[in-house]
């Protein structure tokens, strides 16, 4: 499962340092045509994960999510390895199925992880290392990539996909716990209720926009700082980095069960100052400090989002479905505001994200106010 968790996000990090060069490869080329295909494709795998990944969880809650899980592996394996050798239409399309198959990875893994706690606070490490190794995938796919691409720079994928393609192949090979294999312990919270879901979804949306925002950021031409493609698959990894840090930093404290409220508006509160700062950023080493940040504040919300909004015993994969939709609007509506954004003004987008962000910081507590008081239903 971990390594399920790992392919679906490599999957999607690794290609983002080359789409200026899979565009356009000749560097006289750049234009502002360049800059929306660089966004725009950027926004189509998160686009597909929208609109596939309710409708996935809808699935999984009546057939064997297993069948599901490694189909869907096996097919982003097959969509990533042309990558580099096909025209840009077909790269769209390449992308979109890769999107589709993503949608179903991570959120299943999250609900094979649900079906094999025994306890509140397993299914919470469980969620953590999950969640943990998305962000491991985040680190390790451009670091793969370019490891890649120096064996077989026509495909840069390839090993990539050859690697998911692995994954795949040994995920059929081992037992998977079937539905509700084991009951939680009784007293557990109840499902979130209507108003704390949306609460959830859209600190979920913020979470996904903010980092979407910066990724394209270091991608576009018209940014005030140039980087390499080199540089820019390093200050991926770094982002990759912080979430898998952040991961770490919660598996080993309790604040993700005992004190979610306080969790949530303190990344919120760091998403949102790394997200004014970064468009000011005049150095490299700044926007390292800032990306950090802010790829640590992202993944804290997406653990506890995603932790909160799947229930307890009967985990739903309609709201992981949910969830992982909700991230992939941010990470969407992100790329697309700033391939229509007038030159110079994609600071406005950051800056927009990071009010909505502080935003939801009055109203984080309509997400865990519970009919009655519990250790584990505390929101802080």
């Amino acid at each position: 499962m971990l390594l399920a968790a790992v392919s679906a996000s490599a999957g999607q990090t690794a290609i983002l340092a080359f789409l200026p060069t899979l565009v356009d490869p000749n560097p006289g080329g750049l234009s502002s045509a360049h800059d929306f295909h660089v966004a725009s494709l950027t926004a189509v795998h998160p686009l597909a994960a929208l609109v596939a990944a309710p409708l996935w969880g809808w699935i999984a809650d009546r057939v064997d999510y297993r069948v599901m899980l490694r189909t869907a592996l096996i097919i982003l394996a097959m969509v990533t390895a042309p990558v580099g050798l096909v025209a840009l239409p077909t790269l769209y399309v390449l992308r979109t199925v890769a999107g589709m198959a993503a949608a179903a990875i991570i959120p299943l893994a999250l609900l094979s992880a649900s079906f094999a706690a025994v306890s509140r606070g397993e299914q919470a490490r469980r969620f953590t290392w999950l969640t943990g190794s998305v962000f491991l995938g985040d680190l390790g796919g451009p670091l793969l990539a370019e490891a890649s691409v120096a064996i077989m720079p026509g495909a840069p994928l390839m090993i990539v996909a050859a690697s998911i393609g692995t994954v795949a192949g040994s995920l059929c090979l081992v037992s998977l716990p079937g539905r509700c294999a084991h009951c939680l312990d009784s007293g557990d919270p109840p499902p979130p209720t209507v108003c704390a879901t949306g609460v959830l979804l859209l600190i979920t949306i913020a979470a996904g926009a903010g980092l979407a925002a910066m990724h394209v950021n270091l991608l576009m031409t018209r940014s005030a700082v140039s980087l390499s493609r080199e540089q820019i698959a390093w200050m991926l990894s770094l982002c990759g980095f912080g979430m898998l840090a952040a991961q770490i930093f919660h598996a080993r404290l309790d604040w993700l069960v005992k004190v979610p409220g306080r969790l949530a508006g303190l990344t919120l509160g760091l998403l949102a100052a790394a997200l004014v700062a970064f468009p000011l950023a005049s150095s490299i080493a700044d926007m390292s400090v800032f990306i950090l940040v802010a790829g640590w504040s992202s993944a804290s919300l997406r653990l506890v989002t995603s932790f909160w909004i799947s229930g307890s015993a009967a985990a739903s994969g309609v709201r992981l479905g949910l969830q992982h939709s909700a991230a992939s609007i941010g990470q969407a509506l992100a790329p697309v505001a700033l391939a229509f954004a007038a030159p110079g003004a994609q600071p406005l987008v950051l800056w927009s994200i990071a009010g909505l962000s502080l935003l939801l910081l009055v109203v984080l507590p309509l997400a865990w106010k519970r009919p009655s008081s519990g250790a584990n239903s505390s929101g802080g």
